[in-house]
């Protein structure tokens, strides 16, 4: 038996925050104006990772969860990327960080 995609926002990583963060990745390392191949890729595949999540009702967030979603290489890419930006975006976008940071206390 299948179980559906959730799809209520405090259930599932905030897409909106790994955009925001490959998007600054992209334009500062790549250098480009817009989003280059590789990257666009990687948002993609996020955003159909997260539509077909099939985690539990009670497991509030990706840390949670017993499944691994991401192979290997995409996982080292998406972990090089939110360490490179996560402390650029403190300083560059604090409004989002703080969203985030509500957003995950009320869960």
């Amino acid at each position: 038996m299948k179980t559906q995609p959730t799809q209520s926002a405090p259930t599932r990583q905030p897409l909106w925050l790994v955009r925001a963060m490959t998007t600054l990745y992209c334009k500062h390392i790549h250098r480009g104006s817009q989003l280059c191949t590789q990257c666009s890729d990687l948002i993609a595949f996020e955003t159909q990772r997260a539509q077909q999540c099939c985690r539990d009702s009670g497991t509030l967030s990706c840390r949670e969860c017993h499944r691994q979603c991401y192979p290997d290489a995409k996982r080292l890419e998406i972990n090089h990327i939110v360490r490179w930006a996560e402390p650029k975006m403190r300083w560059r976008k604090p409004i989002l960080i703080a969203r985030y940071y509500v957003q995950s206390l009320l869960n």
